[in-house]
């Protein structure tokens, strides 16, 4: 599917703007799931 996107015929600038939406859209949900779990592992912590 990524393939496709990347040989489609649009836009050079319209490839690199979703090339840079699918990157913040992977950084943002990693950090969420390295806040999710650093939050969840000191509860615990402090429960024990």
């Amino acid at each position: 599917m990524l393939l496709e996107i990347f040989s489609s015929p649009i836009a050079p600038g319209a490839q690199v703007f979703w090339l840079i939406v699918a990157i913040l859209v992977g950084l943002g949900a990693g950090i969420s799931a390295i806040d999710f779990r650093s939050t969840v592992f000191k509860k615990q912590d402090k429960e024990d």
